[in-house]
């Protein structure tokens, strides 16, 4: 059928149409419906003609209309989604014209395969009903069956939406069944054409055939459904009692649509053969839905249910439990039993046993086909619904409920299928047995009823709960069979409860109504459970019986007993004991022992035990009752068995009685003392001794006191004191007598004294014993200390045995085991009754006892700490090696014991501890610890500070004491004694604290060496402490939490340790650490935090140190770099005073810790008073003073110095003025009048006062002045400088006369008065100011250079003329340690000078023209030249030295590196120097260094330096850069140009035509050693080390040269060779161990990864060095190295990679198996990488592709491609590439969009050819696009294309194919060749295979 006009059709809704049989009538309901009847119709010649639309139809509405045809299901997706729209934006009347044609589609979609579809339909719909309201009544009829089918849809989202669509054509119910019932025949037709449906009639013949089939059911189940639903609101409901006859017209019309719904559903019973066919359905949706419409016929139309129809009907209906599909069961019990109820005679058309039973029989053992929590609550209602009429006998019931019970025993069960199945069988045994009679047949009901309980209740049931039996009815013998069921197979717990929980409410009904059977019943279970007893452990699974009665009898007593029923007590119980308690206690196994005693507190003891017990009359049972327990029952629970023994407590607790219970508690004392001991050597002993079993009893006691649980003592045994005994007071003396003892007895004494927790306040002990006991555990504790090894230990003992127990002290001497047996003993009895011994708080035993506890921990971890030291240093003696390990072993174990028990005290113990007992703890370890430090010898020093400051910390921590104790605690731990301390000692001076110095204090070697530990240990304490909490006793950390209610007063100030401040300044060093390094930066932490403290600890300080640095002499300040201050240079002062006091103010200046400007001014005078002494000077003032000034003018705000509001200011200038007249006049004077001496001292202190600034280092290298001068000021320094040149000159004449020199220091200090002078006045100076400041400056650099190119010379010979490996070694070490320090310090200095030049050379300033003119210009600018040349070769020089050392040994390389770190300001001079150095200059220089003739040139100098042993940052940077810079880039990178090793002589022609790109490359050793590092190796090392930070250098200069070079050149592309050839892509795995991406899995959207801080920094490196394409930032930034700094660079370099070589990121990310790791890479990339690299893509492509006549690039940037128009003559072709947004890891695609006058052969090898050079590309697109032009350039030239590769360029040299076959003449790249050779390992020619 073709398209007709008029009709919006589409192949589609053609293919849609169903073919009729010719001159048949068409379908209703689908295919060939035609809508509604108010459309137009076709003529009646062509009953197939389409629907033709409005011309008033939307021509938009129209043409969604036609997409609906389509199979894309996302086609009608969209249209339906803009149908939905514009329904809604359109009026009603434009929407009902489309009514019909929608009508169309609707019934089509309703059947649609995909939901979504479906669904859309339906919202759709509502959009349509919603805007047409009522113009939709003329198409009601033909929509009303679709739209009622579609509302029972098996999809839930697709039903509900055509419910929603009902409800907003119709929102009032009633409305809604007033539609349905006018479209009631409509509908049923409409439904019925459905169910006549089949499976090729639903679509064509493209649909799957699993499709249709799924299409089928569905339409199938939906519409049974749908009719059975029709009939239950129609006939159900609303018509069920409509009169025909009735006058009221709306009764009428009820009955009219009554009478039209019952023919339309009796012709639909008729028509559909009773719906038999669809029960046999394979489909469970169309089984269930066919049961829920037999149901609704039954219930609401059953008249249609005939004789003939019930015949055929009732076998299907009443067998129907042969269906398995537990979906269907639900709706198959409804029909069962409505059918059975409502036609009883039905049951007699079928064969009952046959067809029924059998069937349900198979029903029930198979557990209800997985239906039980459906099918077991129906079971009594089906038993109910089998008329009496019905015979099937006595044997019905047997097999119901052995089938039942068959099918219970699912080991996968769930609770609520067991629970179900419980509440069945209980329901249904119960109905059985009340309605027997009618199964009896005439047998007696009760014969019956008795058969039914044994066989079935008992045999089964019973046995199966006791887990006795498989549950068959065969009688089993418990002794003789066995259990079917397998030995480790178990039911769920909850099957077993339940049952448990049936059988007990079973025999409750049963003792309600009939006694006779409640007999039979509990003999039947009695007698099971006396075999279970008298066999015992013969059964396999004997607890497990007996775990199942006590289960039993416990839900007994819920459910029955505590109801008040007594049958339990009288048929169970008693019987039970009666018959089985000898047999139980023989037999003595915890389960039966539970048993019993489960049993007494369930019954009570005496109505258990006593037959004749009566219940008003309990005091004549008394007697007989305490003889058996006496005589019996005590005896066996006290046997000591382990097995039974906490089981037979809790039963003679329970047997205790009220009126008897001291007469019983004496008893059992009296049992237990009198039984005999057993040993507790005896491992094979079964059989607990006296102690172990009063400990067990007194706990049990302890345990069911506390927690009201001796149920059966009300008046005695209640309380505590009722359970006191004079005998266990005398017990519990009597264990210490006999030590060592077993631990039974420490767990005897601690379940007598109690206390183990503080709710614990039982006590079982009189006072006056727990007294005896904490002596005596004090006394063994202290029994360890007589053994150790440390004389502190020793010590020790006698603090914590004072004089008044004396009686204690002196234990008897025993060996080393015994010792610790005792301490663990009594730490045992401690620890269990901690809280009841801290009762007695008041004895003054008590604290030493906590105390002694920390010293023993502390003298086990220092003894742990020596083995371990005498095992690393190899001191162990193996005589002693047993010995030794025992100790170790006994003091670990006991260390850790003490240390978890003290962490398990909470704070709220020390807190409540009094006063007197925390002082007296505190004073004895205070001692301790003070003892430990001085005379501990046997550890490395360091080792016992921080060991001792351990100690003092953790019990800091652990007791918890208030700030008060605390500082009491420290005056005691830090007071004066004989070894501390040494240089200052604390005063006090009208009241207040003061500092008196110690001139030179008797020190002996061993005084200063236990000084040295205590200060060690002072520095550990504060650095984990806090400065504030241990020096000034300001509040901490460890006190902000705590209770400040005890009450420890202290007279002393919080500011009387600041002596242990200056004390520890002082000493400077120590093991472990230094002033500088560790306590210096505690006391400036703590200035920042606290500075505005009232007192000030930094005056007090500076003041006394000044005292003490003033009565000693200083050395040279002219040796000292106060440019660059460091540590290293504060440390060479001598004197301690005077060093501590630069420490301290450097320290505290450089951490932003200021002063206040009166504590200045006062340091300031005072300093001043002490340099003139009655008009003479202090000579030690006067050195001293040049270290303070320099290092406190750096200390000082600008504006103190400048403001003349701050008195400080005027009196530092006057000062500074008077000290250069000073200077000016020494120098004046002649050499005679003035010592030089003096001319020093005066020299140091004027330069002290003009301090420069040096900071940033390298290239960053920057020169200030510390502060702003005067004019006055400026005016001395010029007459300075001009004295000295004076004074210079005329030194020189005069010692070049007498053969004499100048003094160095005096020289030293010239060329730092040189640097002063550019530094403050370079303004001010005169052309012969500058030509003498350029003279000895140069003079000064080229003695430098002469100095280390000796040196350089030395090391050449000594490895060039070396004897032995030792011999150059030797000599080494002779050259670099020879004493160079004077000469560098002045060539230091001369480069501060030169740097301070250079910086002015550079500046813009327009002032000062004149000066800036002179020294640019002319000889000034040569000679500065010649400067930086020199400095240049200088560094030059020495890392040659460095290459030839390395060439002999890396020890070699590591002794010359090494001796550069002596002077690190010297070579960070040098660095800044040469980075800042010309290409003429640095050509000149390397020019020099070649024409040397070293053994090692200077190429392999900065190769050495750049990869040093012993690495110098602004060294290595400097090497770095050179090596990037012209001319050494030159050189740096390639050793030699060279073919390939692997080549054979089969190719020599190949390879002799082979082209410059297609040699190999030969990159320099120091180089490629690093880039072919094992990535392996490397993967295994730290983040930070040597050879990953070499490696990382390594790569940045390669890609650094890779930029470098031109895109186009010869030499790029032999780099790229190499780096493929050579280099494993493995490379990026260490990079990105650098970026820690979190990882996370694929999705479907593409979320960026979230970064953590580190990846961070990472992620920006890479954007910017993607920017910028350089990476000498971030090598740069590399140092001090850190992991944050790689982690930039590893950023950095993957930029830089993805940048240079895309392809050979891709190759390895292509690799990765980690798809977590991928995803998080990629996303990393597509985030910080990818747009970068695409713009500067596209920008290339842009900028630099140029159009011609045949060739056009555009680009699309948002859609992220490149469209490449080629065109000639009559042919053309369009290649669109695709670049992904995580470019380049992902492959570019390439796609041809159009081609003209091209075959598609060479189509495709031209997309192939693009393909290849785009993906294989290292570089730009735009150059892989440039060659693809170049190569269809050659192609339309006619140069032939390479049989190889298909290309004429090559994809990686660009190279011609120019290789030729002698035969066939073809030619090929000559790359091409070289790879088919290698790998075919042949010499043929590809094409013609004839040798080439």
């Amino acid at each position: 059928m073709g398209k007709q006009k008029g009709r919006a059709s589409s192949s589609g809704l053609a293919a849609s149409l169903v073919p009729h049989a010719q001159g048949s009538a068409p379908t209703f309901g689908f295919g060939g419906y035609h809508g509604a009847t108010r459309v137009e119709p076709a003529a009646p010649s062509d009953p197939e003609a389409p629907i033709r639309p409005s011309p008033d139809v939307d021509s938009e509405v129209l043409q969604h209309l036609k997409r609906l045809g389509r199979k894309d299901p996302t086609t009608k997706l969209k249209a339906l989604s803009a149908l939905s729209v514009l329904f809604a934006q359109k009026s009603g009347e434009e929407v009902a014209q489309i009514v019909p044609q929608w009508a169309f589609e609707y019934k089509k979609l309703l059947l649609d395969y995909n939901r979504e579809v479906r669904r859309s339909t339906h919202e759709a719909m509502s959009s349509l009903v919603t805007t047409v309201k009522k113009g939709i009544a003329p198409h009601l009829k033909s929509l009303m069956g679709p739209w009622w089918f579609s509302q029972f849809d098996p999809a839930p989202e697709v039903a509900q939406a055509a419910r929603r669509s009902f409800e907003a054509a119709f929102p009032q119910s009633e409305r809604r069944l007033d539609a349905l019932m006018l479209c009631v025949k409509e509908t049923c037709l409409y439904l019925n054409e459905n169910l006549k449906l089949t499976t090729q009639a639903l679509s064509d013949k493209a649909t799957p055939m699993d499709e249709l089939e799924d299409m089928h059911q569905r339409v199938i189940s939906s519409s049974l459904l749908a009719m059975a639903t029709l009939i239950d609101i129609l006939l159900g409901v609303k018509l069920q009692n409509c009169d025909v006859d009735s006058i009221n017209t709306e009764n009428r019309n009820l009955s009219k649509v009554r009478s039209t719904t019952l023919s339309s559903v009796e012709t639909s019973f008729c028509m559909h053969k009773y719906f038999l066919d669809f029960l046999k359905s394979e489909s469970a949706g169309v089984r269930s839905a066919t049961y829920a419409l037999l149901s609704s016929y039954i219930k609401h139309v059953p008249h249609v249910f005939d004789e003939e129809t019930l015949k055929i009907l009732s076998p299907t209906i009443l067998g129907a439990f042969h269906e398995k599909d537990a979906s269907c069961h639900s709706s198959m019990w409804d029909t069962i039993l409505i059918f059975s109820t409502r036609f009883p005679e039905a049951w007699s058309y079928c064969n009952i046993h046959k067809v029924v039973l059998s069937r349900f029989w198979h029903f029930l053992r198979n557990g209800c086909y997985g239906s039980k929590q459906v099918s077991y609550p129906l079971l009594v209602q089906f038993l109910d619904s089998i008329p009496p009429k019905a015979s099937i006998g006595q044997q019905f019931v047997s097999d119901f409920l052995n089938n039942l019970w068959a099918g219970r025993n699912q080991r996968q069960v769930s609770a609520a299928d067991s629970l179900a199945f419980c509440i069945a069988f209980k329901q249904s045994f119960l109905w059985l047995l009340k309605n027997i009679s009618r199964y009896s047949g005439g047998d007696s009901s009760d014969v019956i009823r008795s058969k039914l309980i044994i066989d079935i209740f008992a045999r089964i049931v019973w046995r199966d709960y006791l887990l006795l039996s498989d549950g068959t009815p065969a009688d089993v013998q418990l002794s003789h069979k066995k259990p079917v069921v397998a030995a480790n197979t178990r039911y769920p717990t909850n099957y077993l409860q339940d049952l448990g929980k049936c059988i007990i409410e079973v025999l409750d009904v049963i003792a309600d109504t009939e006694n006779y059977l409640l007999d039979v019943s509990c003999e039947s279970l009695l007698r099971d459970c006396l075999d279970i007893i008298q066999q015992g452990e013969k059964l396999s699974k004997f607890q497990d019986h007996v775990e199942q009665l006590v289960s039993f009898f416990l839900s007994l007593d819920i459910l029955v007993v505590r109801k008040g029923k007594t049958w339990p007590l009288e048929r169970l119980a008693r019987p039970l004991i009666d018959q089985s308690l000898s047999a139980i206690k023989s037999l003595d196994t915890p389960g039966l022992v539970k048993l019993l005693s489960v049993l007494v507190e369930i019954f009570g003891p005496t109505p258990l035990l006593l037959k004749s017990y009566q219940k008003n009359d309990e005091k004549s049972d008394m007697k007989p009752y305490l003889e058996i327990f006496n005589d019996d029952l005590l005896p066996w629970c006290l046997n000591g068995k382990y097995s039974t023994s906490n089981s037979k407590i809790d039963l003679l607790l329970s047997l205790f009685q009220d009126e008897c219970f001291f007469d019983q508690w004496c008893s059992v004392i009296k049992y237990t003392r009198a039984k005999q001991k057993h040993s507790v050597d005896d491992k094979a002993s079964n059989i607990m001794d006296q102690f172990e079993l009063l400990s067990l009893l007194l706990q049990t006691v302890r345990e069911q006191v506390a927690g009201g649980r001796l149920k059966n003592l009300h008046r005695n045994g209640c309380l505590p004191e009722h359970w006191r005994h004079d005998l266990l007071d005398s017990t519990a003396i009597s264990v210490f007598c006999d030590l060592p003892a077993a631990d039974s007895c420490a767990n005897f004494l601690c379940a007598a004294l109690g206390g183990s927790v503080r709710e614990d306040h039982i006590c079982f002990l009189s006072t006056e014993t727990v007294h005896s006991i904490l002596g005596l555990i004090l006394k063994n504790l202290a029994s360890v200390f007589i053994a150790s090894t440390f004389d502190w230990a020793r010590f020790a003992y006698g603090l914590l045995l004072p004089a008044e127990h004396s009686p204690l002290k002196v234990p008897e001497k025993q060996s080393l085991p015994v010792n610790f047996e005792m301490v663990r003993f009594a730490f045992g009895v401690l620890k269990g009754s901690l809280f009841s011994l801290g009762l007695v708080e008041e004895d003054s035993v008590f604290p030493s006892v906590l105390a002694a506890l920390f010293i023993i921990e502390w003298e086990c971890s220092m003894a742990l700490t020596l083995g371990e030291e005498n095992d690393l240093d190899g001191h162990k003696d193996d005589t002693d090696a047993g010995a030794l390990e025992e100790e170790i072993h006994l003091k670990a174990n006991l260390a850790e014991s003490i240390s978890v028990f003290y962490r398990s005290l909470s704070p709220s113990f020390w807190n409540n501890l009094h006063s007197c007992t925390l002082n007296r703890v505190a004073y004895i370890l205070a001692q301790s610890v003070r003892f430990a430090v001085f005379h501990t010898r046997d550890l490395h020093d360091d080792v016992t500070a921080i060991l001792c400051s351990e100690w003092v910390v953790d019990m800091l921590k652990l007791i918890c004491i208030d700030h008060i104790s605390l500082q009491s605690f420290f005056d005691l731990l830090l007071s004066e004694g004989e070894c501390w301390p040494l240089w200052l000692r604390p005063s006090l001076c009208n009241g207040h604290p003061s500092i008196n110095v110690q001139f030179e204090p008797a020190i002996t070697d061993d005084i200063e060496l236990k000084h040295q530990r205590f200060v060690a240990f002072v520095d550990n304490l504060v650095i984990k402490l806090g400065f504030g909490e241990v020096i000034l006793g300001i509040p901490g950390n460890l006190h902000r939490s705590m209770s400040q209610s005890t009450d420890i007063t202290s007279s002393i100030s919080p500011l009387s340790r600041a002596w242990v401040a200056g004390e520890i300044l002082c000493t400077w060093t120590w093991a472990g650490g230094n002033a500088l390094k560790t306590f210096l930066p505690s006391l400036v932490e703590f200035m920042k935090e606290e500075p505005c403290h009232e007192v000030s600890i930094m005056s007090l300080l500076h003041d006394t140190l000044l005292e003490g640095a003033i009565m000693h002499e200083s050395g040279p300040w002219a040796l000292f770099n106060d440019w660059h201050l460091c540590g290293n240079e504060i440390e060479k002062i001598q004197d301690r005073f005077l060093r501590a006091l630069v420490a301290l103010l450097f320290t505290s200046n450089t951490n932003g810790c200021t002063w206040r400007e009166p504590d200045a001014l006062v340091f300031f005078e005072k300093l001043r008073s002490h340099l003139f002494v009655d008009l003479s000077v202090n000579r030690k003032c006067l050195k001293a003073l040049p270290f303070v000034m320099s290092t406190m003018v750096k200390t000082l705000p600008e504006k103190w110095i400048l403001d003349k509001d701050f008195s400080y200011a005027g009196l530092m200038e006057k000062s500074i003025l008077s000290w250069l007249d000073a200077t000016i006049s020494c120098l004046s004077s002649s050499r005679m009048e003035v010592p030089e001496q003096d001319v020093e001292d005066w020299m140091q202190v004027a330069l002290s006062c003009f301090p420069l600034r040096i900071t940033g280092g390298g290239q960053k290298l920057v020169i200030t002045v510390e502060r702003e001068i005067s004019d006055a000021e400026k005016s001395l320094l010029l007459t300075l400088f001009q004295k000295y040149q004076i004074f210079y000159n005329n030194a020189a004449l005069s010692l070049s006369a007498s053969e004499t020199t100048l003094s160095s220091t005096i020289e030293l200090l010239g060329v730092k008065l040189m640097a002063v002078m550019v530094g403050y006045c370079w303004t001010n100076l005169q052309e012969n100011d500058w030509r003498f400041l350029f003279r000895m400056v140069f003079k000064w650099i080229e003695s430098s250079v002469l100095l280390v190119e000796e040196m350089t010379d030395g090391i050449n010979d000594a490895i060039i003329n070396q004897k032995s490996s030792e011999d150059a070694l030797d000599k080494l070490k002779l050259v670099v340690n020879t004493s160079h320090e004077l000469r560098i310090s002045l060539a230091q200095s001369a480069l501060v000078t030169l740097c301070q030049l250079n910086h002015l050379c550079k500046t813009q300033e327009a002032e000062n023209s004149q000066s800036l003119q002179l020294i640019r210009s002319g000889e000034y600018a040569e000679s500065n030249e010649k400067m930086v040349e020199s400095v240049l070769r200088l560094f030059l020089a020495s890392g040659v030295s460095e290459a030839i050392a390395k060439s002999h040994s890396e020890e070699a390389s590591f002794i010359i590196s090494s001796s550069h770190h002596a002077y690190l300001h010297f070579w960070e001079l040098v660095a800044s120097v040469i980075n800042n150095a010309s290409p003429q200059i640095k050509r000149s220089a390397l020019e020099s260094m070649e024409l040397w003739g070293l053994s090692k040139g200077p190429v392999s100098g900065l190769y050495s330096v750049l990869f040093s042993s012993q690495p110098i940052f602004h060294l290595q940077y400097a090497s770095f850069s050179l090596l990037l810079s012209e001319p050494f880039c030159e050189f740096s990178l390639v050793k030699e140009c060279s073919l390939g090793n692997n080549s054979s002589p089969d190719i020599d022609q190949t390879t002799e035509l082979m082209s410059d790109s297609e040699k190999t490359l030969c990159i320099r050793d120091e180089l490629s050693a690093l880039i072919e590092f094992p990535t392996s190796e490397l993967l295994k090392t730290d983040l930070t080390d040597r050879d990953r930070v070499d490696v990382f250098i390594a790569w940045a200069l390669l890609l650094s040269h890779l930029q470098l070079v031109q895109s186009s050149s010869s030499s790029r592309e032999k780099i790229l060779k190499y780096i493929q050839d050579n280099v494993s892509p493995c490379i990026l795995d260490c990079i990105f161990q650098h970026i820690p991406l979190k990882t996370a899995a694929p999705s479907g959207k593409k979320k960026d990864v979230e970064l953590i801080p580190e990846a961070e920094v990472a992620a920006k490196a890479s954007k910017n060095a993607i920017v910028t394409s350089s990476l000498l930032p971030y090598v740069e930034s590399l140092w001090p190295i850190g992991t944050w700094q790689m982690a930039s660079l590893a950023g950095s370099l993957y930029g830089m990679m993805i940048r240079l070589l895309p392809s050979f990121v891709r190759t390895w990310f292509t690799t990765l198996k980690d798809r977590s790791l991928s995803y998080s890479i990629e996303s990393f990339t597509r985030q910080w990488c990818s747009p970068p690299l695409l713009q500067d893509e596209f920008s290339q492509v842009k900028d630099s592709i140029y159009a011609d006549e045949n060739f056009s690039v555009s680009v699309n940037r948002s859609a992220y491609e490149i469209v490449a128009t080629y065109k000639k003559e009559e042919t053309g072709i369009d290649l669109v590439i695709r670049l992904p947004n995580c470019y380049p890891l992902r492959h570019v695609d390439v796609e041809c969009t159009r081609s003209l006058g091209i075959s598609e052969v060479k189509c495709r090898k031209w997309l192939l050819s693009l393909t290849s050079f785009v993906r294989n590309q290292n570089g730009a697109i735009a150059e892989a696009i440039r060659t693809w032009k170049s190569n269809f350039d050659k192609e339309f030239e006619g140069v032939e294309e390479c049989p190889i590769c298909y290309s004429i360029l090559h994809t990686s040299n660009h190279s011609l194919p120019k290789l030729a076959c002698k035969t066939c003449k073809h030619k090929f790249h000559g790359a091409c060749l070289y790879k088919w050779f290698s790998t075919s390992n042949k010499s043929t020619c590809p094409l013609c295979q004839t040798p080439f």
